[in-house]
């Protein structure tokens, strides 16, 4: 193979192919010649180059990807979005086991990046986002793979690609076909986690999704999909002080909360308790949603399996204060309005506790008031009279 095959004659750039480098590639080492894959390069100087079919070899691969969303030619752009080469490169392709392939597993996510963190290439197939292989890097994921060097944490194709075909066969999120769709997404996230999602099918939200119900949320809503941060990470979505939140976003929903019979006020009735105003005080040790309610089984109080489920409120709100009576049972956790939720009683014993305290508080500054008074007006008037 020579040092300098041909030269463009567009831009003048010369065409090199480092022998070194192809002969300990794959197609190198198995004893290649150029023409095995360039079939029209016969003749010299090269008349007409026709692109390399790699379906030639790889049959299976070439209808897989054809029939991904990197295979087919996008409606706008007028071209495929990615080719073998972009992924495996061209002449120094390796196995994807071999450290310096391009699509080796502890770095695939640079091959992955290459077009997805390109803003201009993704715009011109439609894609304005490109954070997803950054916020990937920095999640507990990523971090995994990365800093720990640990094989088995997920990569693109792992979520993204089909179980048994892996890379070639990616789809768009919408597509019913892709494993990040929101059908299949308990499915992916539960071949790495499967303990959560049999707890996740347990409860309300996995038996209404197993149902076709599009309200209720997957991994991915509470979880966040690229940038997934382990709980005990101050940025991640289900963080102690974050996790009110993030049911929130549903449990706030008057639509939702309509539609389903669900109690509404969720944020002042929480918020208000001691319980939400020790948790926006910083003390994460206090109880939030996930504390009483499950995080993954999550059942409604009516269910007597429940956690919140009366006959078992003493077990579970034991698990903090231990000892705790069953007099527990027999009032209301969340309390938006004291008028309403409980009595005319306990709404006098408050409105008379917000009286004495406001008078508590006006008495003291009255006193002070006064003293300083004395202390600035009073006492040198008298000092002046004694002097006279």
């Amino acid at each position: 193979m020579a040092a300098s095959l041909a030269a463009d004659s567009a831009g003048g750039a010369r065409l090199f192919v480092d022998p070194a480098v192809f002969k300990s590639s794959v197609h190198g080492q198995v004893g290649f010649t150029c023409t095995m894959c360039h079939q029209s390069i016969s003749d010299y100087p090269h008349a007409r180059v026709i692109p390399v079919d790699c379906g030639g070899c790889h049959s299976a691969a070439k209808d897989e990807l054809e029939g991904s969303v990197h295979g087919r030619v996008h409606p706008t752009a007028g071209t495929i979005p990615a080719t073998c080469a972009d992924c495996h490169g061209s002449h120094d392709i390796r196995r994807p086991a071999d450290p310096q392939s391009a699509v080796y597993r502890l770095t695939q996510f640079q091959a992955c990046a290459g077009c997805h963190s390109d803003r201009e290439k993704m715009a011109r197939f439609g894609q304005g986002g490109v954070e997803a292989v950054p916020t990937y890097l920095e999640s507990v994921h990523g971090r995994a793979l990365i800093q720990k060097g640990l094989s088995v944490a997920p990569v693109c194709t792992d979520c993204h690609g089909q179980p048994g075909t892996g890379a070639h066969e990616i789809q768009i999120v919408a597509s019913p076909a892709s494993p990040m769709n929101r059908a299949h997404v308990i499915e992916t996230c539960g071949r790495c986690h499967q303990g959560i999602v049999t707890a996740f099918q347990r409860g309300i939200h996995g038996r209404r999704l197993a149902q076709g119900n599009a309200d209720v949320p997957t991994c991915v809503d509470c979880h966040t999909e690229h940038a997934v941060q382990p709980i005990t990470s101050p940025g991640s979505s289900v963080y102690p002080s974050r996790v009110p939140g993030t049911c929130l976003r549903c449990h706030e929903r008057e639509d939702l909360n309509a539609r389903y019979g669900l109690p509404s006020a969720r944020r002042e009735s929480y918020l208000g308790s001691f319980h939400g105003i020790a948790l926006v005080s910083g003390q994460l040790t206090a109880a939030n949603c996930e504390s009483c309610h499950g995080a993954h089984d999550i059942l409604p109080s009516s269910d007597p399996a429940s956690s919140v489920a009366p006959g078992n409120l003493v077990a579970t709100c034991g698990r903090c204060h231990p000892g705790i009576g069953a007099g527990v049972t027999g009032g209301k956790i969340h309390v938006a309005s004291v008028r309403e939720d409980i009595n005319l009683f306990a709404y006098g014993v408050q409105w008379f506790y917000y009286l004495l305290m406001a008078g508590i508080i006006l008495f003291a500054a009255g006193m002070i008031a006064l003293d300083q008074y004395r202390h600035r007006v009073v006492d040198p008037r008298r000092r002046g009279r004694d002097r006279a």
